[in-house]
């Protein structure tokens, strides 16, 4: 149990913790993005950084990278992803922007177990360790909704909820978060948003955070 929420917090870290510009941009304007997340539930934590472009408004390409604080991926990560917005928040009166999404992750795992055996001559027990190595390629569909609510002085506030069909060689699983983006721009510079967040898969919650730049 402990090896499978490992392995699907870390892919939650990886394709909910990098945020899409383009939910901040309006149709028909171009703009990048970037910025870093903390991410963190009761056995782990990980540290990210991210960056993106979005073309039009309505087409992002993220590239994220993860790295954990513990945990049996020692290595740092990369994970590209693509989002398509169908419907932008200005599209229509009260309507929320909805994107959908994909992304890909491949990384290896180590994982070290002991077993206690008995000796050749049978009068006394030692103990044997083994080193696992595993690699594991995962996709990641998923659908994401926001809409922009409200105002307070130079702040926005943006709730969004999205939810994730992760599939590997082990097996699926859905994923559920939802938080609220903080944003504001200051004399006309870029927009800075923080973004606080809760995300649960297999019984497992995680808190996320992440501050964002988007120019």
């Amino acid at each position: 149990m402990k090896r499978l929420s490992m392995f699907f917090f870390l892919m939650i870290s990886l394709v909910h913790c990098s945020f899409s510009q383009g939910e901040f941009i309006e149709r028909g304007k171009s703009g990048i993005g970037g910025g870093a997340g903390f991410s963190a539930n009761r056995e782990m934590n990980g540290k990210t950084l991210y960056a993106g472009y979005s073309y039009k408004g309505f087409l992002d390409v993220n590239l994220t990278y993860w790295k954990a604080n513990g945990g049996k991926v020692q290595d740092g990560v990369l994970s590209p992803s693509i989002t398509y917005y169908l419907v932008k928040q200005e599209d229509a009166k009260e309507a929320p922007t909805l994107g959908v999404s994909i992304g890909y992750s491949r990384y290896k795992s180590k994982a070290t177990t002991k077993t206690e055996v008995q000796d050749t001559v049978g009068i006394g027990w030692h103990w044997y360790e083994r080193t696992e190595e595993t690699t594991v390629s995962a996709v990641k569909l998923g659908m994401s909704a926001c809409h922009r609510t409200g105002y307070w002085k130079a702040f926005f506030f943006q709730p969004m909820i999205g939810a994730g069909v992760l599939m590997a060689s082990s097996g699926w699983e859905f994923t559920l978060r939802g938080g609220v983006a903080i944003g504001s721009r200051i004399r006309g510079g870029p927009l800075l948003i923080l973004t606080p967040s809760i995300e649960r898969q297999s019984g497992v919650m995680a808190f996320v955070l992440t501050f964002g730049v988007v120019s």
